[in-house]
């Protein structure tokens, strides 16, 4: 009903080429019609006078004025004012006006020139009411006509929105995506530059995980979803890649629970919220820092990922932020590619941070 509304409010009728032609066409078939009874219901005598052609174009005016009083007025209101009996009130007025011209201001004067006319005169309603279910018809009849060409107008437009509204989400996911690659590689170097300050052994190990892991990104994360197994294999070695320059005792957990053979899902979306984990989880070597991150997949299609790190609420943790733009990030892509099938909580006490995150997988 909304869609009818803004089009009458912002497309009247009448108002193009290929409208004026298609009610140029009915009322030429409408006269024809009406001369064609009258010729059938005089026995085939000639009708086709001056006379009876002039009057049944009258007539047809007569009509004209409820149909587009109807379309270019009362349509429009009802649509907009959902107003029912609004609409048919002033409907049968117009149709009882239209009525009125025909039997007072056509039959009463015209009688003696045209009435002589055996077939007319066989043919016409002398009573009101006739010209006044006449004048309800046409308007039926054009309001139909009107409504279902307006619907598939409409039809054609909202399917047209339709593509500019996916072709614009594609668009921004990509966007999105372009932004999550150089800020994956931008953190990894960082990883990178410190392992070489120590000149670690550890430093030829990373590159090529890196290598390895910018393979995935380059290639398998162009698609809009990939195998999960491949997106957990990336979180394993991408959380590998982060232990590598921690010490051992730092207690960094990775539990897949469930199965999930067969699912996909678009792909880096856990890595904004792991990085972030490891950004602000860890305070050095201290005993009291830890990272759990925890995958669990159910028979209904439901995967949760609860990723828990320590949090000290007094540490200083502007020194690690670059702007946060992995978290937005993948908070805008979820609600683009998962809407109304994720459910995503970020919840800190003065101990512990926590992200949970669940989504309806396909």
């Amino acid at each position: 009903m909304q869609q009818f509304e803004i089009f009458y409010m912002t497309t009247p009728i009448l108002m193009t080429r290929s409208k004026n032609i298609y009610h140029i066409t009915f009322w030429f078939v409408s006269v024809f019609i009406w001369l064609f009874t009258m010729f059938v219901a005089s026995d085939f005598k000639n009708v086709l006078t001056f006379k009876t052609i002039t009057v049944t174009i009258a007539f047809n005016l007569c009509f004209a004025l409820a149909v587009y009083t109807n379309l270019r007025f009362l349509l429009p209101v009802f649509f907009k004012k959902k107003s029912f009996f609004l609409f048919f009130t002033f409907l049968f007025i117009s149709a009882g006006l239209s009525a009125f011209l025909i039997q007072f201001l056509l039959i009463y004067p015209l009688n003696s020139f045209v009435l002589e006319e055996d077939g007319f005169k066989s043919f016409l309603f002398s009573e009101w009411f006739g010209f006044f279910i006449f004048s309800l018809v046409y308007v039926g009849i054009t309001s139909i006509f009107s409504l279902t060409r307006e619907w598939f107008i409409l039809q054609k437009i909202s399917s047209q929105l339709k593509d500019i509204e996916k072709e614009k989400l594609e668009a921004e996911l990509k966007v999105l995506k372009t932004q999550i690659k150089p800020h994956f590689l931008f953190n990894s170097l960082n990883n990178i530059y410190s392992l070489a300050l120590d000149k670690s052994d550890d430093t030829a190990t990373v590159v090529l995980q890196l290598s390895d892991l910018m393979r995935y990104i380059l290639y398998d994360c162009n698609e809009k979803l990939v195998d999960i197994n491949k997106e957990l294999d990336f979180t394993r070695n991408y959380i590998s890649l982060h232990k590598i320059r921690l010490d051992e005792t730092t207690p960094i957990n990775f539990i897949v629970n469930g199965h999930f053979d067969g699912h996909k899902i678009a792909p880096l979306l856990f890595e904004p919220f792991i990085e972030n984990a490891f950004k602000h989880g860890l305070y050095g070597k201290e005993l009291d820092s830890f990272i759990n991150i925890t995958f669990n997949f159910d028979e209904n299609d439901q995967m949760e990922l609860v990723i828990e790190n320590s949090y000290d609420p007094n540490w200083d943790h502007s020194k690690k932020k670059n702007g946060g733009i992995g978290i937005q990030n993948v908070i805008r892509r979820l609600e683009l590619i998962y809407p109304n099938k994720h459910k995503l909580s970020i919840d800190k006490d003065e101990k512990t941070f926590k992200v949970s995150l669940n989504i309806e997988l396909s």
